[in-house]
């Protein structure tokens, strides 16, 4: 069996701003930090096979601090994958909620709330774009998975990225169409999600966990 492990990011400047971040990034929050931390707490003693980590700063920084903190050695493999990036928002990013209301609030209620009718600006992104690459991830992470069923050897597998891309994974986990993606709450930050590939090819979906930064 292959269980796959998936957080987002830790808390950032721009987070408590409402800012839009997407492409661009802001440091880690001192909340933030100590996120990153906790989550290591969190995944030691799992026994990491690989890491895909978003190539967003503050994704790296995330990774670096929770897999120190998991006491995880230089030999575990990692990744930077470009397919788990955050969504490109185009002309929106580094513009606080209530900037782009402003401006646009039909297309602001359609980021929220109905993904298909969603119309980027500038270099942005559909959500179906967005969708389709995060497909192409668990296509090649679904492979593994049959892999592991067929040989008997489980394998755990860790993934840092951000909001929305995460938020697409788990609609393809659930084989929710795309109008479903943004339904419930944004996921929680530096909490520690997990989903277990059966050998029927479908995913069961465990409740995140959290823990302090102290052991």
């Amino acid at each position: 069996m292959l269980t796959l492990y998936f957080a987002r990011h830790g808390e950032t400047i721009w987070n408590t701003q409402s800012r839009m971040q997407g492409r661009l990034d802001t440091a880690l929050t001192e909340k933030g930090l100590e996120q990153a931390l906790a989550l290591g707490n969190l995944l030691r003693g799992v026994p990491l096979d690989q890491v895909y980590i978003s190539p967003a700063p503050r994704a790296q920084r995330t990774a670096q601090l929770a897999l120190e903190a998991g006491q995880f050695g230089a030999d575990l493999p990692r990744q930077v994958d470009n397919r788990i990036h955050e969504m490109d928002l185009g002309d929106w990013e580094g513009m606080s909620v209530d900037e782009v209301k402003a401006i646009a609030p039909d297309n602001l209620q359609a980021f929220f709330f109905d993904p298909p009718a969603f119309k980027p600006t500038g270099s942005g992104e559909t959500y179906a774009e967005v969708s389709d690459r995060m497909a192409a991830f668990l296509q090649d992470v679904e492979a593994m998975g049959r892999e592991a069923v067929q040989n008997g050897q489980p394998r755990h597998v860790l993934v840092i990225s951000h909001n929305i891309t995460l938020k697409a994974l788990l609609a393809l986990l659930r084989r929710r169409p795309l109008s479903m993606l943004r339904d419930g709450p944004p996921l929680q930050q530096a909490a520690l999600y997990r989903a277990s590939f059966l050998s029927t090819g479908d995913w069961q979906i465990t409740e995140p966990e959290t823990r302090e930064a102290h052991p």
